[in-house]
C-alpha cells in the first residue's frame, strides 16, 4: 500500500509541469547557452523563467547538479514529449 501511494505521488509530481503550462519540450542546445554540453540550474531558470525546479531535479538523473543532453532527452521521453527540430 505504501509503495502504491508513493508511486502515485511521484506520478502526480511529474505531471505538474504539464499542468503548469510551461513547455519543456525544448531542444537541449537552446537551453545550454554556453554550449558546454551541461545544463546548469541557471541556464534552466533563464530558459524557463518561473519553471518548476522539480523538473530540473528530476532531469538530473545522476544528481550531479547539471543535466546532460542524454538526461534531458530521457526526461522529455519519460514525459511523452516527441523529438522536435526546434
Amino acid at each position: 500500500m505504501k509503495k502504491t501511494v508513493i508511486t502515485l505521488m511521484m506520478l502526480a509530481l511529474l505531471s505538474l509541469p504539464a499542468i503548469a503550462g510551461t513547455d519543456y519540450n525544448v531542444c537541449f542546445v537552446k537551453v545550454d547557452s554556453d554550449y558546454d554540453e551541461e545544463m546548469t540550474k541557471a541556464e534552466f531558470d533563464e530558459t524557463f523563467p518561473g519553471g518548476d525546479a522539480a523538473v530540473f531535479e528530476t532531469a538530473d538523473a545522476d544528481k550531479n547538479g547539471t543535466v546532460g543532453h542524454d538526461e534531458w532527452e530521457e526526461y522529455k521521453a519519460n514525459q511523452g514529449f516527441e523529438e522536435t527540430d526546434g
